[in-house]
This record gives C-alpha cells, structure tokens and sequence, in this order.
C-alpha cells in the first residue's frame, strides 16, 4: 500500500504517518470509552520495525515528512507514562516525530514535557479543539523544528455528548477564526527560520476541512491549483472565488 502512495503521488509530496495505537494506547480503541478490558501488550522491538518496513517505500522516496504520536486525552503525565513516551521516541530514533499530547498534566509541567520532547529530536503538535479543565494549555510557538498544527474544531456542545462520533468534528472555521493561524504561522516561521510547517483539518465529517484547507491556502497566497467537485462548492460556496474556474469543455466535431 506505501509502495502505491509512493508510486501515485507526485514528486514533493510527503505524507504525514500516525503510529499504530499499540504504542500510544494502553487499550485498543473503541474499547476506552466502553470500558473493554481487551489491551495492548507493551510495544516491543519487533514491533517498530514491522512498522517501519510498511512504510519503507516513503523513506525511500523521501515521501515521508513526519511521523505522529498521538496519545489519548487521558495520557496523564506520570513517571510511568514518561518512561513510555521516552521509550516510543527512542525507538523510532532518527525519524522526523511530532507527538500531540492532550491532557492539562504536560502543560502543567512543560519545562519537563520540553526537555524529554527536544532531547528525543520531537516536536510538540498544537492542538485547535474545545478546551475543557483538563484539556493541555499551549502557547502558538514551536516546541521544536516542527510547527505542526491539528485544527479538529470547536464544536464545544457536541463534543462529548453526541449520538454519532462524527459529530464531534461538525464544524466550519470561518475566514476571521483561519486569519489568526496564518498571521502566528507568518511570525513563528521568520522567527524560527529553521522550523517546518504541517496543518491539519480534523473537522472532517461533512467536507469541512476541505473546504477551511482551501480557505488557509488562500490567506497563505498560495493557488489553488485545481478545480474542486461541483458538490463541495455548492455547499461551501465562500470559497468559489478562491479556486481557479473549471477549464472550458473542447468543443466536439461532427467531422
């Protein structure tokens, strides 16, 4: 499957690979919130590089611009947990890394979070959601080479009571909520010239991500390149004057 991505994708493409959830999750997910006791064994050696021969075929196309660690919101800061973190960074030695940690406790003891993420060569993602008491408290600035963004939106009254899962990321950022992004984006980048840039839309469940990566591109300045479906701009029509117009159809002969 890497081998295709690879293949299909054209030159300066890179992807961004999140880490099996054997070595973020004690549980295997989808049992956390219904109390399953079904749970991962602790990672091993075996484990890593089963995993980093799937994706062999984007190390070697160079293809392969970061790995995420995603950790669950409640990944709290502990001894244990640091240890396990330490552990997971170690292991995937020498590859570009970015870890999203969600829970107030690494916030809370940020020097410590800092010093374990610069010494095992990751950064730290910032995270755009609805931020509750427990929720990690962050500052719009690089802990790290990577400015790495995950904007999942804020749809604060259905993100933990909701029928559907998908709900959750049922939400539109608008042009003024983009505009703020780009101008700390612009800033962070001059100030830190070495740092990188990722973004990522997680407000995905009726195309609404598309549309808000369209919208950032174009507070970027950078064109859009290609015409979007019909489809996504009549339902987010903002964004018609931002996309390039669908080329003329070659008129057909009856000759």
């Amino acid at each position: 499957m890497s081998k295709a991505w690879a293949r299909k994708t054209p030159s300066g493409f890179e992807f961004s690979v999140k880490i099996w959830q054997k070595f973020t999750h004690g549980r295997r997910i989808g049992d956390e919130s219904g109390g399953g006791k079904d749970k991962w064994e602790a990672p091993a050696q075996a484990d890593v590089d089963l995993f980093l021969k799937g994706i062999e075929p984007l190390l070697e196309s160079g293809k392969l611009g970061v790995l995420l660690f995603q950790y669950p919101p409640g990944f709290h800061f502990t001894e244990e947990n640091a240890e396990r973190l330490r552990w997971t960074l170690q292991a995937f030695k020498g590859h570009p890394k970015v870890v999203e940690l969600r829970h107030r406790s690494w916030s809370d003891r940020l020097e410590e979070t800092k010093a374990l993420l610069l010494e095992l060569g990751a950064s730290l993602v910032f995270i755009d959601e609805p931020k509750f008491g427990s929720s990690i408290r962050q500052e719009f600035k690089p802990v790290g080479t990577i400015l790495y963004l995950r904007l999942h939106g804020r749809n604060r009254a259905k993100w933990w009571e909701h029928q559907e899962a998908w709900e959750r990321y049922d939400y539109l950022y608008s042009q003024e909520e983009i505009r703020p992004f780009v101008d700390k984006m612009r800033e962070v980048l001059k100030e830190f010239p070495g740092s990188r840039a990722y973004v990522f839309f997680n407000n995905h469940a009726r195309g609404q991500a598309v549309a808000n990566a369209i919208m950032l591109n174009h507070e970027m300045g950078t064109p859009i390149k290609t015409h979007p479906a019909e489809a996504l701009l009549k339902a987010f029509p903002q964004i018609s004057g931002m996309v390039p117009k669908p080329a003329p159809l070659a008129q057909k002969s009856l000759f």
